[in-house]
């Protein structure tokens, strides 16, 4: 049960990550307005689904609270670094770092805090994930003339996906019962903030910016829908799956199905390094799923 519900998870966020890039691609404002008009409408929706699949209650005490918060922050400091890194160098670099800080850092907690053993199998199987995720990439990567601040930025969404991960294990091992709490107030925030970052860029115009086309929409509530089920899927599994074999696979497994999407859907090529990198990963899964 475990195994299937981890795969639908790993579909939700594969849903999440191609319907976002379908809306921004459709997108009819101004291209830069893409993403904090996206976080400002994830947040909000997101924090009202978790509120009516929680049964519409909120009871959050300190420690929630300043999870939620610290899991905010994470947030939008992933966001943040994301949009900045990407208009300096390398997306294919990029996102192999923020995957391995979501795989290496709760692995790391896991190991020390949680003392969840790191087997032989286990490591081999990190680390062909982590080979997988390089080769997956590898093609796209383009690194010459690529500014200090760049790598900078990199390591920050090392940390901060590292970190979020981390924060929302962390919960439901302290305060399980109050993990839609965290996650309400996690997404309430950052879109609170991408709304004022919106508004600050805009001024007068700020509600013009969500003035969205058919196009667009339809790909928005099925990029809103998915994530929301993913996240409360995740903190619903999180309490009984070891966390680096979770992270591992959840991770791997997107990147396997963003790969096949981009092929299928983006008409990019499927170059045998790439492939590699796929049948890589998958093994990944498999000797962590066994």
């Amino acid at each position: 049960m475990d195994i299937l519900l981890i795969l639908a998870v790993i579909v939700l966020y594969s849903f999440q990550t191609l319907f976002c890039k379908l809306f921004t691609d459709k997108y009819p404002g101004k291209a830069e307005l893409a993403s904090p008009v996206f976080g400002a409408v994830e947040g909000v929706f997101i924090a009202l689904f978790t509120f009516a699949f929680g049964g519409f209650s909120f009871t959050a005490s300190p420690f929630t609270i300043i999870m939620g918060l610290l899991n905010a922050c994470m947030l939008f400091g992933y966001n943040t670094s994301l949009i900045a890194a990407g208009k300096k160098g390398s997306y294919a670099f990029m996102n192999v770092i923020l995957l391995f800080g979501g795989i290496i850092v709760p692995t790391v907690y896991g190991a020390i805090w949680l003392s969840e053993p790191l087997t032989p199998v286990k490591i081999a199987g990190i680390v062909l994930m982590l080979v997988a995720c390089v080769l997956m990439n590898l093609d796209e990567m383009k690194m010459k003339n690529t500014p200090i601040i760049y790598y900078v930025l990199c390591a920050l969404l090392f940390v901060f996906n590292g970190l979020y991960s981390t924060f929302v294990k962390i919960q439901t091992v302290h305060k399980d019962d109050e993990k839609q709490e965290m996650i309400m107030l996690t997404f309430l925030v950052m879109g609170i903030v991408a709304f004022i970052q919106l508004l600050l860029k805009e001024k007068k115009d700020t509600l013009m910016a969500f003035k969205f086309n058919v196009k667009c929409l339809i790909p928005l509530i099925i990029c809103l829908i998915s994530a929301a089920s993913a996240i409360n899927l995740l903190t619903y599994i999180l309490p009984f799956v070891d966390t680096a074999m979770f992270y591992t696979v959840e991770n791997g497994g997107v990147l396997v199905l963003s790969a096949v999407y981009s092929v299928l859907f983006f008409k990019e090529k499927l170059r045998p390094v790439k492939a590699a990198g796929i049948i890589l990963a998958v093994v990944s899964i498999t000797i962590l799923s066994i």
